[in-house]
């Protein structure tokens, strides 16, 4: 396997590529990305026999590069991360081969319905080990494709519990967006909330995203903000100490989407607290990218020094939550 945890989104996309006959024969599958996705796309195509092109935001985790190009891809690099699915198309266009477009896509390749997709299978283990009822889902949005799933899952259950009583929960389950600092996402939920209609008409952020893998500067074509039924904005140093956290208190070595889902958590459920109400059952939240990837930040002993003053009132944030 190539490391990612993309691989679903990944066949899924190509299925539905070769469904529609969209590939070209000889021609390049080119992708936008900021690195996970890709990875998978290039693991896949190179055993399908393809070329395979990434574009990519410039500065994006050096180790990500490595496995695409480990994978046989080809990485082009592009200064503007707004701009990404325009620079694909036009390689696409100028090469004869096929832009595969995670950010229109994903929200409607995957078979969201079934028990073998990824919120089936999440809540199949809740059910196998008889844990308590799932409240909910906590999801930083890249292109929105897993929010899409898990929403449209759960509302399939909730359909199917209504007429039955042997139906496992979590039919009340909600689906959260967390959001890093540099984004747009959360102002497009908050207007979808606010007038009831999605919009794509706002201001970009004004710095880049350090949080890789969610969070966009503009809103893309899979992003359906009616699909959160609520949305955190994270603040960024938070997400990275978070990451920090459960690497050294959880064993589990992660990137800082995961650091921002895990923070999401914690903030909901301290307000969950603040108001006195139970925080009885189970919460769910996706590990979707590796440490490894990430060896010079979070891994790198200078960085985490050069980084303290940002780092160290966040880290006591996430201690004191316990006490």
């Amino acid at each position: 396997a190539s490391g990612s945890l993309k691989h679903r989104l990944a066949m899924s996309l190509f299925e539905q590529a070769l469904q529609k006959d969209w590939l070209t024969p000889g021609g390049p599958v080119i992708e936008a990305s900021s690195g996970s996705t890709a990875v998978s796309e290039a693991w896949l195509a190179r055993r399908l026999g393809l070329e395979f092109i990434a574009v990519v935001p410039r500065g994006t985790a050096f180790y990500k590069q490595q496995a695409i190009r480990g994978e046989g891809g080809r990485v082009v690099e592009i200064e503007d991360s707004a701009r990404l699915c325009q620079h694909a198309q036009a390689l696409a266009d100028d090469s004869g081969g096929h832009f595969i477009n995670q950010f229109r896509h994903a929200a409607t390749a995957g078979d969201w319905a079934s028990d073998t997709s990824l919120p089936g299978e999440c809540l199949a283990q809740i059910a196998a080990r008889d844990l308590p009822e799932l409240q909910a889902v906590f999801l930083g949005a890249g292109t929105g494709g897993s929010a899409a799933s898990f929403a449209r899952h759960l509302r399939h259950k909730r359909h199917l519990h209504q007429g039955s009583h042997l139906h496992h929960g979590s039919h009340r389950a909600r689906v959260i967006g967390v959001d890093p600092e540099h984004s747009v996402y959360h102002a497009c939920w908050q207007h979808h909330r606010a007038h009831g209609t999605r919009t794509t008409r706002l201001p970009a952020p004004q710095a880049s995203n350090p949080i890789e893998g969610i969070g966009r500067p503009c809103v893309l074509e899979a992003f359906d903000p009616a699909h959160f039924d609520d949305y955190r904005r994270i603040a960024d140093a938070r997400s990275q100490a978070a990451a920090l956290w459960l690497a050294e208190h959880a064993g589990l070595e992660v990137g800082p989407s995961t650091g921002t889902a895990f923070a999401g958590l914690l903030e909901s459920l301290a307000l969950r607290r603040a108001r006195g109400e139970s925080l009885a059952g189970s919460w769910l939240l996706l590990a979707c990218d590796h440490a490894e990837r990430y060896a010079t930040t979070l891994g790198d002993p200078a960085w985490r020094a050069a980084q303290q003053s940002r780092l160290a009132p966040q880290r006591a944030w996430i201690e004191a939550f316990g006490d």
